[in-house]
């Protein structure tokens, strides 16, 4: 497919900024190669630069993408992206961490066994939404069980009647609940940004709920 010698110098541009190489349609791409220029060129020319390059960056910056960067996937996320304005805009960190996430290469894989009945593109770009709302909803069940212990849990320091007790106690399940949904390694920084809470606070808390 022909396309516009301008929008090609661009994303020639753009993907060599990424530490990607495109290659000829008729070699077989490694990691860090893509043989999809025409539909580069076409996402570029249709939603401009800027939208190009958020497409080129969650596929090329996220965990084992930059080996699937072809025309299925390429416009599965550039329709997510214009899906999703408020995720890609406010949540760039987020959607990049979900997207660390996102088993893409078994995805593709199993909507091409439905190539030929249903369009690819768009099964994909469903595909990934379902894991993408997933993920988003237990992001906000993790802030909001945050909210509640910075806002309503008093230290036990404070909490010497049995109602406080009782308190800490729901309060120290929640955490437990909260550590085994994180991804490993982010609890400690969970507990200093998220909680209001201090360490020993937070071990006490969990103690209590796992003695009781």
């Amino acid at each position: 497919m022909k396309h516009n010698a301008k929008a090609e110098a661009i994303v020639r541009e753009i993907c060599a900024e990424y530490d990607i190489e495109i290659i000829p349609g008729n070699v077989y791409p490694m990691p860090g190669q893509t043989r999809a220029l025409a539909t580069m060129c076409q996402i570029l020319a249709k939603y401009g630069e800027g939208h190009f390059r958020l497409v080129m960056t969650t596929l090329g910056e996220t965990r084992g993408n930059n080996a699937l960067i072809e025309q299925t996937s390429l416009w599965a996320v550039s329709d997510l992206i214009r899906a999703c304005p408020d995720w890609v805009e406010n949540r760039t960190s987020e959607w990049l961490q979900w997207w660390d996430e996102i088993p893409l290469g078994p995805i593709i894989a199993t909507i091409n066994q439905l190539r030929g009945v249903v369009h690819q593109r768009h099964a994909l770009a469903g595909a990934i939404y379902w894991r993408l709302c997933t993920y988003a909803q237990q992001r906000m069940s993790v802030q909001d069980t945050a909210s509640t212990i910075k806002n309503k849990v008093p230290e036990v320091g404070r909490a010497r009647s049995n109602a406080n007790r009782e308190q800490a106690i729901e309060t120290g399940r929640k955490l437990i609940e909260i550590k085994g949904r994180l991804p490993r390694g982010e609890w400690l920084p969970w507990i200093e940004q998220q909680s209001g809470l201090s360490y020993g606070t937070v071990h006490r808390y969990m103690r209590m709920a796992k003695a009781a």
